[in-house]
């Protein structure tokens, strides 16, 4: 009697240690997994260029070290980034306008952001709001949209 107790026990416990070994695997993310919630550091990534929010990727990733602080280093970023882009300012402009019918262009550049090209397309809408949409270079997608300061898919 005293082995069979002993041995149920031990089917018991080892049950139980399966059980909340099971659940704890289950819940601890994969270490390639994203937080929920953004982190609460600074806005810049490690090589010191904004991050962008939201977050979006274009189709085409723009060059490693483009960022410049300078006048020569800022040129030499927009030769780059022309040489990738797809579309050309004009097809950013109408995708632009797509979105918005009626509104008014005031500038258009391509820029790098979250590490792709993107033509960064500023217009004021039909409602007289300021708009700032988010143009993938590579396809012409609109990425995002930012009015009056907040962001919008």
């Amino acid at each position: 009697m005293r082995k069979r107790t002993i041995a149920t026990l031990a089917t018991t416990t080892v049950l139980a240690l399966g059980v909340v070994g099971t659940t704890a695997v289950a819940e601890t993310p994969p270490p390639s997994a994203k937080p929920s919630t953004p982190p609460a550091s600074s806005p810049k990534t490690e090589s010191g260029s904004d991050k962008q929010e939201p977050s979006y990727t274009g189709s085409i990733q723009a060059p490693k070290g483009t960022t410049g602080e300078n006048d020569v280093n800022e040129a030499n970023e927009s030769a780059a980034l022309a040489a990738l882009a797809k579309i050309s300012e004009t097809d950013a402009r109408n995708a632009a306008l797509a979105r918005f019918p009626g509104a008014t262009i005031q500038k258009a550049s391509l820029g790098d952001e979250n590490g792709s090209v993107v033509w960064e397309v500023q217009l004021t809408d039909a409602n007289k709001a300021a708009q700032e949409v988010k143009v993938d270079a590579g396809n012409g997608a609109i990425l995002a949209v930012e009015a009056g300061g907040a962001e919008t898919e």
